[in-house]
């Protein structure tokens, strides 16, 4: 599919989704809200790719939603719903799910600006870089409005309850070295590096059995909610699973004839 403001690319095992409005700082549209659901959905299915980068061309990740559409929504009488595409609960409700659900493990390469959706669209991918100009902000305040895509769940996980508040209180915007340093940020990377590192990672991960990492992300995110005691359950029902797989048995073939497994996933 050719798609308007986004561009989605594969290399070995890797897909690269990346927001493609440099002229307006990749600011957020219905338009582009309904190609990354459908870009993520493609690169979920695609049994080739064993991890994404989720990346912005130009200066900035997202620099948040395009005023455009916070103008088409007022003059349509305002609400999440309001707009030609009736992008609301796609953006709000469907898009989180979606990256919650997915069987892909996501690194969010912040080559700029993440302001408003842009950092919330952050927060649902699994590992966050930012190169060193990045800046990263909840604007939401300031706009008269509130964070959305499950953030107000998610930050709290992420940074603790108290920074939460503060960060999504004054719409402040916090530079890569502080959101490394509150744990946004798994790391800080020169911008001419980012993606090179992005993708240095994304292989390291690609080199792992797919079931094992599918059923590893299922596992951490049930975990921030579930008590201990399902947990500890789960792992077990998982974990018998995976011995029974046929990607386990490859890694102990190849273990034992000293060289790289070959995983399929299954």
């Amino acid at each position: 599919m050719a798609y308007e403001t986004i561009l989605l690319e594969q290399h070995d095992a890797i897909a690269t989704i990346t927001l493609n409005r440099p002229q307006r700082l990749n600011a957020w549209t219905p338009v582009m809200g309904a190609e990354l659901s459908d870009a993520f959905r493609s690169v979920d299915r695609d049994r080739n790719v064993r991890a994404v980068i989720f990346t912005g061309a130009g200066r900035a990740f997202c620099a948040g939603a395009d005023m455009d559409f916070f103008a088409g929504q007022i003059s349509a009488g305002g609400g999440t719903t309001a707009g030609e595409h009736g992008s609301g609960p796609t953006r709000v409700e469907e898009f989180p799910q979606l990256m919650r659900r997915l069987s892909k493990p996501i690194i969010a390469a912040i080559n700029g600006y993440a302001l408003g959706v842009g950092a919330t669209m952050s927060l649902l991918c699994d590992i966050r870089l930012a190169a060193a100009e990045a800046k990263v902000g909840f604007l939401f305040p300031r706009m008269g409005v509130m964070a959305e895509l499950g953030s107000t769940f998610l930050l709290p996980r992420i940074v603790g309850l108290a920074r939460a508040f503060e960060m999504m209180f004054t719409g402040k915007q916090y530079g890569a070295t502080e959101c490394e340093r509150l744990g946004l940020a798994n790391q800080v990377v020169p911008g001419d590096a980012l993606l090179d590192r992005a993708r240095t990672l994304a292989l390291e991960i690609a080199e792992c059995a797919p079931l094992s990492l599918q059923l590893t992300r299922q596992a951490l995110y049930q975990g921030q909610s579930e008590t201990f005691e399902a947990q500890v359950r789960y792992e077990g029902f998982v974990l018998e699973h995976l011995y029974r797989t046929a990607d386990h048995a490859e890694a102990v073939r190849a273990f034992k004839e000293k060289r790289s497994p070959r995983f399929e996933g299954r």
